[in-house]
């Protein structure tokens, strides 16, 4: 799912960066020895693109709300005021941009943080 979207930012001009598209093979190339090893090296690079980015889309397909890795994003962009968009993958608008129009409101990110 998040390579489909991915694809289908880019084919409307909306330029995107997926941790998960990039990390995995990044990671399995450096044969990491533990899983702490790969979150302190593989995070630290997807906290420094979303730092410099205009905002995080969430993607809210089955498992984010356990993955540890979305959670510290939602975090990060809670501490560094980024702004966050949420995509539910069943209801993809055809107009993609249209997700970038309503980020979610504090109180909506914090209920986030919260159901993990």
């Amino acid at each position: 799912m998040s390579l489909k979207l991915t694809v289908a930012f880019l084919t409307q001009g909306i330029y995107v960066f997926s941790p998960i598209v990039y990390s995995i093979k990044i990671a399995e190339a450096l044969n990491f020895s533990s899983t702490e090893e790969r979150r302190k090296v593989i995070f630290s690079y997807l906290l420094t693109f979303l730092k410099a980015s205009k905002g995080m889309i969430l993607i809210t397909m089955a498992g984010w709300k356990k993955s540890w890795g979305v959670q510290q994003e939602l975090k990060f962009c809670q501490e560094n005021q980024i702004p966050v968009y949420q995509i539910d993958p069943n209801d993809i608008p055809l107009d993609l941009s249209q997700i970038l129009f309503e980020p979610l409101e504090p109180m909506q990110l914090k209920a986030l943080l919260g159901a993990a």
